[in-house]
């Protein structure tokens, strides 16, 4: 990924374990998330998605309190770019799309911004 491309409006909390992300119209995973704020998402994923491409995803989100809670958003695919592994792309996208529950889930799980 490249790291000169910082242009992040809010806080992002990178996945430290699994967390694929699964295409809801065709039920396939697309991709796993390497980080998430409450506005957008990048995943690793083993196809380089069409530009501005819209997709409705779901996944599961560990939660600090309630448990893992899935998570379904609609995106709108912003960049992507290989990555470093052979077939493998970074790909940035914007939330265009999320319930208010899923809000709260995701905000839960990002955490307080830091000081």
């Amino acid at each position: 990924m490249n790291r000169d491309f910082e242009q992040r409006r809010a806080p992002r909390k990178r996945a430290t374990s699994p967390i694929p992300i699964v295409d809801v119209m065709t039920e396939r995973v697309i991709g796993q998330l390497g980080n998430l704020s409450a506005t957008g998402l990048m995943l690793l994923g083993p196809h380089a998605p069409r530009s501005g491409a819209v997709h409705q995803v779901a996944f599961m989100l560990p939660g600090a309190q309630h448990g893992e809670h899935r998570v379904e958003i609609g995106l709108q695919e912003q960049w992507h770019e290989p990555a470093a592994a052979a077939r493998q792309f970074w790909s940035g996208y914007r939330i265009v799309a999320a319930s208010d529950d899923d809000v709260r889930a995701i905000d839960e799980w990002i955490g307080p911004p830091p000081d």
